[in-house]
């Protein structure tokens, strides 16, 4: 029945299901941690459970505010506003993998494969993809509003409804934008600029579990009620929490003009990308990507300014990660969401007035009010060394295997150049704040030393577990978000006894202090001893293609 549908359509079934197939195989085989598995795993999609325990998790942010407000307006419309910022989220750095690529045209232009056949099949995978953000994050509000007033299913089916539409046309929108932008800006530069858009999304998917925390511990998201008016048309996310009023039979005439706007709408955008998303347009990407980017000449760089990263192994790890940040975008992104985290969980800690306390002076009132930030700090390594494995770009990793170079040496100068040129600026910059709010510069000269040894412990025992060469395995669609996910939870366990025994056990005591510091350094000597060997026997074994 569906060959029958598609040939109707003249969209060629096997080649529909082919490019279909083959879509999601790439997107989903692997997940952030099938690299530590020394078998490969059996799933068909092993790497769905990470989009969904994220994803799922922000679902369970929604329900609470669901159950809290008595407003069904006012909850459906949070809840498609949050689903709108994460699918925009999702979109603007998966970009190329969901929607086209260059890289399409090059490997299917030869091929008897019409657009209409392509545009079907790109189309399916990104509804597929947005299928399973939807539903993750769907799953448990829908269950909230089916029974919150009783049994009432129409409810749950309405807001899966108004979600999915949601998705469609904040995917849609995305699409009209990068098409008429790309004939104004370079690709590159492009994607650099949605790049920095998708970092300002961030603050509102980051932080929309702060934020609500915050209303319900006000008592404001209980008295909030918000009658619909027509000047709400808008405003997209109305369009689709309309659906819940219509099904509650609260209104008629506003919410299906709301309805038939939002439908309109996506339907519009969704015949502009058919007539826009071909192998043509593939090709025209291609072209545009392979010409040279108008650019200002190149200052000399002071990456290779320092001893060990003059030579060798050092000089090629820091001209490596310095051009990548530069030219890869999803890497860059990826460093780079360690902002909204910390300027988000900065604000927590003030937000309940007095300051961050002087860890050396009230080591109680400093781990209240500054937790969430070493959260922050514990999760960057993390996050530094979960984005330096996999790149797009994975397969050019063929020049460490056949250059005369030690690929120990590489994997531990990569994690030197990330302390140096990563870890310890960022540790800088919270020392400038918290010289606001202690008591003495020793103390935040002291304090922040700790820190980076910390930091560059936990990058030691990241390369003793997982000692991959940087950017030489496959990016995979949503791992980074999910990646970022489960790095909180657990920094959040690593720090909080950390902190708690630095500010209430060690700094109070000058000689405890000491004897700390001395540990630390003995730590480090050591774990860099056992990082090398351990560095050295893992890379002799590695291969391009694993």
């Amino acid at each position: 029945m569906l060959d029958r549908l598609l040939a109707r359509l003249d969209i060629d079934p096997r080649q529909f299901r082919a490019l279909l197939r083959t879509s999601l195989r790439i997107d989903f085989r692997t997940g952030l941690f099938a690299g530590s598995r020394k078998k490969k795993s059996k799933r068909r999609f092993p790497g769905l459970w990470q989009i969904l325990v994220f994803y799922g998790f922000l679902g369970l942010v929604i329900s609470f505010l669901i159950l809290e407000s008595g407003d069904l307006f006012f909850s459906g419309t949070s809840m498609m506003t949050i689903v709108m910022f994460s699918v925009a989220t999702s979109i603007l750095v998966e970009f190329q993998s969901i929607v086209v690529a260059p890289e399409d045209y090059h490997i299917l232009a030869h091929r008897p494969i019409s657009s209409r056949t392509f545009f079907a099949s790109r189309m399916a995978n990104m509804l597929v993809y947005l299928g399973v953000i939807t539903g993750a994050i769907g799953l448990a509000p829908s269950l909230v509003y089916v029974f919150r007033d009783g049994f009432q299913p129409h409810l749950g089916v309405a807001a899966m409804l108004g979600m999915l539409g949601a998705g469609v046309f904040t995917a849609m929108a995305i699409i009209f934008l990068y098409v008429n932008l790309l004939r104004v800006i370079h690709p590159k530069k492009l994607r650099r600029v949605f790049s920095y858009l998708q970092l300002v999304l961030s603050f509102v998917v980051y932080g929309s579990g702060m934020i609500f925390s915050s209303l319900f511990n006000a008592g404001l998201v209980t008295d909030v009620d918000i009658p619909q008016e027509s000047w709400m048309l808008l405003l997209p996310p109305t369009w689709f929490s309309s659906v819940l009023s219509i099904f509650e039979g609260r209104g008629f005439w506003l919410e299906f003009a709301s309805i038939l706007l939002g439908a309109g709408a996506t339907f519009t955008l969704l015949t502009y990308a058919y007539e826009k998303l071909s192998l043509e347009y593939a090709a025209m990407i291609a072209r545009l990507d392979e010409t040279t980017e108008d650019q200002k000449p190149a200052r000399p760089s002071r990456t290779m300014s320092l001893p060990m990263f003059r030579r060798n192994e050092g000089r090629a790890a820091a001209r490596l990660i310095r051009n990548q940040f530069k030219y890869d975008q999803k890497f860059r992104m990826s460093v780079l969401a360690i902002v909204p985290l910390t300027v988000l969980y900065l604000i927590a800690g003030l937000s309940g007035g007095g300051g961050l306390a002087d860890p050396f002076v009230d080591p109680a009132e400093h781990v209240e009010k500054a937790n969430l930030l070493y959260f922050a700090m514990a999760f960057f390594p993390v996050l530094l060394m979960a984005s330096l494995v996999r790149s797009d770009a994975w397969q050019a990793s063929w020049i460490f295997h056949a250059t005369p170079s030690d690929k120990g040496k590489i994997v531990l100068a990569v994690k030197d150049v990330l302390v140096v040129f990563f870890i310890l600026p960022y540790l800088l910059a919270l020392g400038v704040v918290f010289l606001f709010y202690f008591e003495s510069i020793r103390h935040v000269l002291l304090h922040v030393f700790i820190l980076s040894m910390l930091s560059h412990l936990i990058l030691q025992v990241i390369v003793m577990v997982n000692p991959y060469l940087p950017f030489s395995r496959p990016s995979r669609k949503g791992e980074r978000t999910a990646g970022i996910f489960i790095g909180i939870i657990v920094a959040a366990v690593v720090m909080t006894v950390i902190i708690n025994v630095l500010a209430r056990l060690i700094y109070p005591s000058a000689y405890a202090t000491g004897i700390t510091l001395l540990v630390l350094a003995l730590l480090t000597l050591v774990f860099e001893r056992l990082a090398a060997e351990r560095v050295r026997t893992k890379t002799r074994r590695l291969q391009f293609d694993q």
